[in-house]
C-alpha cells in the first residue's frame, strides 16, 4: 500500500466507532496484525502470542481509567474479526519496546507560529515495514464532538497525532527512561487527549496513570503552543513564544542520562533549532522544507540492513482552521494532502 488511507466515520458510541473502523479496515488490520507478528519475532524474539500476556497485563489501569477506550478497542476487535489480544499488543507497542530494553530514537515534532497562525508538524518515524499498510487518516464525529486523526492501522484514533472540533491538535515523540509500571498505555492515553475539551483536560490525560515516559506537544487554538515532558514522579511544562522543537531527549538537562539521551535525538534538535533560528518569520512551506531536511537526518532515510527509523509519514495541523496535511513516507519525495474536519 504505496499511501495512507482515509476513512470518515461518524459514530453513537466509543464501541459503535471501534466497531466501524474495525469494518472498514479489516483487510488492512488482519494484514497489520500478520506482518507486526514477524517484526516482532524479528526485533523482540517473540511473537504476538508470547507479547499477549505481557499487554493484558496494562488492562486493569486502562478499564479503571478509560472503560470507554477498552469498549472502542472491543469494537474494533469485533468489526475487524481479530482477537482482542492481537489488538492490545499493538496499542503496548511502545511498552512492550521499553519493557524488553529496545529503545528505538525517533521522530521530530515542530510547533511554530507562522503566517498561517499556529501550526505543529511532526516527522513519524519508525519501523521500515509500517510505511505500507502502517497508518491511517480517521475523521470522526460523535455526538457534537469531532476529530481528524492520523493513527496507526490496528490502534484507536489519535496513536500519531490529532486534532479536535475544540481546537487542540496533537503530536508525540517517545522518551526512554530504562523503566515502565504496569499503568496505562501511551495509545490510550493519546485517544483521551483526542477528546479532551480544553487544554487543562488534554494535559489531565496526558499525566493519567503514565505506564512509560513520554514526551507531547500541543497547540491551541491560535493562542498557545506548549510541550508535556512526563516522567515517573514528574513531569515539566515546556511553552515557546515563537517555537517549540521537540525530538527523544529531556530538554532540561537535570532530567537528561546516559538512557534517555542519545545523541543523533540531541543532532537533530540542534539542526531544527538553527534553521528555524535562522528565519525572521515562518511559512507553512518553510516548516514543509525543516521536516525535509537531511542533514541530520530529520527526513529520514535509513540504509537497506536498517530496520528501523524510516520516516513512514509527515503530519502538519493547523488547530484553528481545523486542517491536517499528511504525506506518506519522506516529505522530500511525497506531496502532502489536505483534509478538513466537518
Amino acid at each position: 500500500m504505496d499511501h495512507i488511507p482515509f476513512i470518515s466515520v461518524e459514530a453513537d458510541n466509543n464501541y459503535d466507532l471501534g466497531f466501524k473502523i474495525g469494518k472498514r479496515l479489516a483487510e488492512q488490520i488482519r494484514k497489520r496484525v500478520a506482518g507486526c507478528n514477524e517484526i516482532y519475532r524479528e526485533i523482540l524474539r517473540k511473537d504476538t502470542a508470547a507479547l499477549a500476556p505481557t499487554a493484558l497485563a496494562f488492562l486493569p489501569a486502562t478499564v479503571t481509567h478509560y472503560p470507554n477506550l477498552v469498549a472502542e478497542l472491543l469494537g474494533m476487535s469485533a468489526g475487524a474479526g481479530v482477537p482482542f489480544e492481537s489488538l492490545m499488543v499493538l496499542m503496548c507497542e511502545e511498552e512492550l519496546l521499553d519493557i524488553h530494553d529496545l529503545h528505538i530514537s525517533k521522530c521530530t515534532s515542530i510547533a511554530l507560529r507562522t503566517t498561517d497562525g499556529i501550526l505543529v508538524g511532526h516527522n513519524e518515524d519508525w519501523v521500515n515495514a509500517y510505511a505500507r499498510n502502517g497508518l491511517y487518516v480517521l475523521r470522526t464525529r460523535m455526538g457534537r464532538h469531532r476529530s481528524l486523526s492520523l493513527s496507526y492501522i490496528g490502534s484507536l484514533a489519535g496513536s500519531s497525532s490529532g486534532l479536535n472540533s475544540s481546537g487542540l491538535c496533537f503530536t508525540a515523540n517517545s522518551l526512554s527512561p530504562g523503566r515502565f509500571r504496569y499503568g496505562v498505555p501511551i495509545k490510550f492515553q493519546f485517544r483521551a487527549i483526542l477528546d479532551a475539551r480544553t487544554l487543562p483536560e488534554a494535559i489531565r490525560q496526558d499525566l493519567c496513570r503514565s505506564s512509560i515516559a513520554g514526551n507531547t506537544l500541543y497547540g491551541w487554538r491560535n493562542t498557545r503552543i506548549l510541550d508535556i515532558e512526563d516522567f515517573f514522579g514528574h513531569h515539566e511544562h515546556l511553552y515557546g513564544k515563537k517555537f517549540l522543537i521537540h525530538t527523544n531527549h529531556p530538554l532540561r538537562r537535570r532530567d537528561r542520562n546516559a538512557t534517555n539521551t542519545p545523541h543523533e535525538s540531541i543532532v537533530r534538535y540542534e539542526r531544527a533549532k538553527e534553521i528555524l533560528g535562522q528565519e525572521e518569520r515562518y511559512t507553512l512551506d518553510g516548516l514543509k522544507e525543516l521536516l525535509a531536511d537531511h542533514e541530520a537526518g530529520i527526513c529520514s532515510h535509513p540504509d537497506k540492513h536498517t530496520t528501523w527509523g524510516l520516516t513512514i509519514a509527515s503530519v502538519i495541523m493547523n488547530p484553528k482552521e481545523r486542517w491536517m496535511e499528511v504525506c506518506w513516507t519522506n516529505p522530500c519525495r511525497n506531496e502532502y494532502t489536505r483534509y478538513w474536519l466537518w
